[in-house]
């Protein structure tokens, strides 16, 4: 006796059992798939964070690198700067390669540059971090840095082309002033108070005691009095810094051998003739004559760039032939200015637009608050 019913249900549920079996594997593998696929996901994203820390790292270090190469030697790093001006842009670069930032199989290269607005104060350091065999991994940082001038709380090479703590007469020949596009167009200050200054260009000048043009050319320039407190002209071209600091300073730079073309302060006690050129339009001086030079002889055709400070009267001063780009600052009256001496403001010198004040950082600061990476 057979019992065909029973063997079709019994086929029936082997095929049952088959596909639930098949079913069960095919959800198993994708799970396994699933869960290895999310694993090499994990695995590519923590790479990709490492990669992404690893050229924030680099980037920061060239940063540190940037920040470090000013501060640490301001005085020197940041004069031998070569800005490129674009616009109102000025771009630099440190001097030297800050290396490659080595992390396992991977290193980092980080570019670092400068960036400020014309002749600004306030510098960006931005430097960018790319991985030296995947150029696509890469990062950026930045940091603004303040430059501090010596120069910060006096006139400095705002002043005019003569200033002078008294009064000016007897001048000899035919001595000039220069005040190119000087926006103020004054060309002789004075700490007293002349009269009458509508008489200046008057060829005997009998209305104004204090100052007497005479033959002094000023070629369109003015006077202007009280320009400082009388018995202040040191502080009123350099401020706070003290004669102690520059003489320091100058001796230093002697004591160093930094040559002649490279010095940002000169200090002489000589009282014999003088007749040195230093400075040039990119790199300014300041040269000063101390009471014991008395007011020197400056003759033999020189030309100065910079700050030029007389510690003394200056009688009888026997200039000659004597080009000044920048200011002269006399600490008392002057009389016999002579012919062939000229002055010349700032704007009259090619290149100082760009340049000044660069030779006279006293410090390099980060500015609080403006780290940012990106």
């Amino acid at each position: 006796m057979t019992f065909p019913n029973l063997n079709l249900k019994a086929r029936q549920q082997g095929a049952a059992t088959l596909l639930v079996v098949m079913v069960l594997a095919i959800i198993m593998a994708v799970v396994a798939l699933t869960t290895a696929h999310t694993g090499l996901m994990e695995q590519k994203i923590t790479g990709n964070d490492l990669r992404a820390r690893e050229a924030f790292e680099g980037a920061n270090a060239g940063i540190e690198y940037g920040v470090a190469y000013l501060t640490t030697d301001s005085y020197s790093n940041y004069t031998a700067l070569t800005w490129i001006t674009s616009g109102s842009n000025q771009s630099s670069s440190p001097a030297t390669a800050s290396g490659n930032i080595a992390s396992g199989n991977f290193s980092y290269t980080p570019n670092v540059t400068y960036q400020r607005k014309l002749n600004s104060d306030y510098i960006r350091v931005l430097s960018i971090a790319s991985e030296t065999s995947d150029g696509t991994i890469t990062a950026a940082n930045e940091q603004y840095i303040k430059s501090l001038s010596l120069l910060n709380n006096g006139s400095g090479f705002n002043a005019p082309p003569l200033a002078i703590d008294g009064c000016l007469s007897d001048v000899l020949g035919n001595p000039d002033i220069y005040i190119g596009t000087r926006p103020d167009g004054i060309a002789l200050g004075t700490s007293q108070s002349p009269t009458n200054q509508g008489v200046w260009g008057d060829s005997d000048d009998g209305d104004n005691p204090c100052l007497k043009q005479g033959h002094l050319n000023a070629h369109g320039g003015q006077p202007v009095g009280e320009l400082f407190i009388h018995g202040k002209a040191w502080e009123y071209v350099f401020g706070a810094i003290t004669r102690e600091q520059i003489k320091a300073k100058a001796d230093a730079e002697v004591a160093a051998g930094v040559a002649d073309s490279d010095r940002n302060f000169v200090w002489v006690s000589d009282s014999s003739n003088y007749h040195t050129s230093w400075g040039s339009a990119t790199h300014p001086v300041i040269l000063v004559f101390d009471a014991a030079a008395d007011c020197p002889k400056i003759n033999g055709n020189p030309t100065i760039y910079g700050i030029v400070f007389i510690d003394a009267p200056c009688v009888a001063n026997g200039w000659g032939g004597t080009e000044v780009y920048g200011t002269v600052v006399i600490n008392g009256d002057v009389s016999k200015l002579n012919a062939n001496t000229e002055f010349h403001d700032w704007t009259g010198a090619s290149g100082t637009v760009n340049s000044l004040g660069n030779s006279f950082i006293d410090g390099i600061y980060k500015v609080p608050g403006t780290w940012k990476d990106f």
